[in-house]
């Protein structure tokens, strides 16, 4: 058998055609990664900006005069600082909105390094689609609660909205509800860049899938259209240990490969921004996010489920490969799965539509831990992440077997 799947992982990586799409794909997912890093901005108290590394740099500095814990008090500081500065006319200016604002001096001197801390925080205290802070200008910090109490009431008034006149159920709301009180509290901020640039450019690892689908569309097709089948298919392990080879194959080259693209595209971001804030809980970056997660842990949790959205398409490419002749249709049918949701917009977490597309691979590549969007198998709760992982897990073990089982079972003419 050993002897076998050396063979098959040899013709699929010394097929010049494998060898052409692995580098392209290789170079345009260092290249849009590094885009992360080479367009990041940044500017001083004094105005002047900065782009690449020197922004880095520079939004690193200025992290430092707002990092440490959360607390209540901090956070009630935060906003009467920000309100200090409202209440002053010499700070504001009228926007292209016909709106006041605050003047490019206060942007540089004060909100730069704060926006984000502060449009986190609005979210709490406002409506939960809010994208600024301008809630945070006049809110009565007398009346208000203790910030993480108030967080955690805006989370269940979420799983109380209603959508399409659809609902959370009370098994789904339980479920969220003590999946949010396992968070802890409070949380800690710092510089975060890193895992939140690589967050926002994990989905295109996409094109990974893609190639390696495009490289793997032949394994079974190819032989029909060369007619090969007709002596593999007549040898004595041609209709057993050659098709376990061949699986095997595919799946040891699709590791290898993936694991390339990822170890570059990671890799690539923390080399610019640095792996600062791995320890730090990704509600930093998404305040209302129910999941007790680091960014280390949670990029863990997304490799795994990239590993497994890659594993499913795969055992889906080698069925289609082992179904058809044309290595092309093969390629035409997995780009058209992959890349659908492109073109179908995802309206809310209800609704069967919304719930599969949530699972398509362009969608389920990654997850930023922030919906809650859940899946209720009788009374058992499953939330999206862990839906993706069994649902890929599940299609791969029945992509396998019907790939082994139709070439097999193929005449050959």
């Amino acid at each position: 058998m050993g002897t076998l799947v050396k063979f098959e992982l040899k013709k699929l990586f010394n097929k010049k055609m494998n060898i052409v799409v692995i580098i392209i794909c290789l170079f345009l997912i260092t290249l849009l990664f590094s885009m992360a890093g080479k367009d990041f901005l940044a500017r001083d108290k004094s105005g002047k900006s900065y782009k690449g590394k020197e922004a880095i740099s520079v939004r690193k500095e200025q992290m430092k005069e707002i990092s440490g814990t959360l607390t209540n008090e901090k956070i009630i500081k935060e906003i009467e600082k920000l309100q200090e500065l409202h209440n002053d006319s010499n700070n504001l200016i009228t926007n292209s909105d016909g709106e006041k604002d605050f003047s490019i001096e206060i942007y540089n001197e004060y909100l730069n390094n704060r926006l984000d801390l502060l449009t986190n925080i609005n979210r709490v205290y406002a409506n939960y689609n809010t994208s600024y802070i301008t809630e945070l200008f006049n809110l009565n910090l007398k009346e208000q609660k203790d910030f993480y109490e108030t967080r955690q009431q805006r989370i269940e008034e979420e799983l109380n909205q209603s959508y399409d006149g659809k609902k959370y159920t009370p098994q789904e709301k339980e479920y969220w509800i003590e999946k949010s009180n396992n968070t802890k509290i409070p949380f800690e901020y710092d510089f975060y860049y890193g895992y939140s640039n690589l967050y926002n450019t994990y989905e295109l690892l996409i094109f990974g899938v893609i190639a390696i689908c495009i490289c793997l569309a032949s394994v079974f097709a190819g032989e029909y259209q060369n007619g090969t089948d007709k002596i593999l298919l007549t040898t004595k392990y041609g209709k057993s240990k050659g098709v376990t080879a061949k699986i095997i194959a595919s799946y040891i080259f699709a590791t290898l490969v993936f694991t390339i693209y990822l170890i570059f595209a990671i890799g690539t971001i923390f080399l610019m921004f640095g792996t600062d804030g791995g320890n730090l809980p990704i509600q930093i970056s998404n305040i209302l996010s129910p999941y007790a997660l680091t960014f280390f842990q949670s990029l863990l949790y997304n490799i795994v489920i990239s590993y497994t959205v890659l594993f499913g398409m795969v055992g889906l490419t080698l069925f289609l490969s082992s179904k058809l002749k044309n290595p092309m249709t093969v390629l035409v049918i997995d780009i058209a799965i992959i890349m659908l949701p492109v073109f179908l917009s995802i309206k809310s977490a209800f609704g069967i539509l919304n719930k599969i597309l949530f699972l398509m691979p362009y969608n389920a590549i990654y997850s930023n831990f922030s919906q809650m969007v859940s899946y209720k198998l009788g009374n058992i709760v499953i939330d999206l992440p862990m839906m993706t992982i069994i649902t890929y897990i599940f299609m791969m073990v029945i992509a396998l077997i019907c790939a082994k089982k139709t070439y097999s079972k193929h005449q050959v003419e």
